[in-house]
């Protein structure tokens, strides 16, 4: 039996959440197969009051933004398809982008949000469905692997940022995007 995360973990801070989704498992069924993951590296994303956020501009990304906790937030940048997942409250526009993973029963390269996308087939299709509830791709409690060191940093690739550390990865972790 999976033990998922529940709506209460979503449902807070993006900070927080960003935080403390660091070593779960992100599992993604494609087939038969089932890939496995440990989650090593994310960033949060506010409302639009965050010049870095997506939520600065009017239109999809912002609306999905305000979607439930748990919603999966499916967008392209530079031809890649990026996996964030909204948090906090219905109606308060955030979310967590996953930046990197370990690949746990597959080789791939994962150390980038285009690179993890492309290893478990993440596309558009998945933009708005819940990972709390989906068959296809959801999310899996840690329980062997939950003693590690979190770096906070900058969030990379963005113009303008808030003077907060708003990027979390574990560290020492070989599979992190950038060091």
């Amino acid at each position: 039996m999976k033990k998922t995360l529940n709506n209460e973990f979503f449902s807070r801070n993006a900070s927080l959440v960003a935080k403390e989704i660091l070593g779960k498992i992100i599992a993604r069924k494609i087939g038969k197969k089932i890939l496995k993951a440990k989650i090593v590296e994310t960033e949060a994303y506010f409302d639009e009051n965050d010049p870095a956020s997506r939520a600065v501009q009017k239109g999809d990304i912002r609306e999905t933004m305000l979607m439930d906790p748990g919603t999966i937030l499916v967008y392209g940048v530079h031809n890649n398809w990026l996996l964030n997942i909204v948090t906090n409250k219905k109606g308060k526009a955030e979310a967590i982008l996953i930046r990197a993973l370990e690949p746990l029963n597959f080789k791939e390269k994962t150390n980038g949000p285009g690179l993890l996308t492309k290893a478990l087939n993440i596309d558009k299709k998945f933009h708005k469905k819940n990972i709390l509830s989906s068959k296809e791709i959801w999310l899996e409690k840690n329980e062997i692997d939950g003693n590690f060191e979190i770096v906070e940093s900058f969030r990379i690739g963005v113009k303008k940022d808030l003077n907060l550390k708003l990027r979390y990865f574990i560290k020492n972790n070989k599979f992190v995007s950038k060091k």
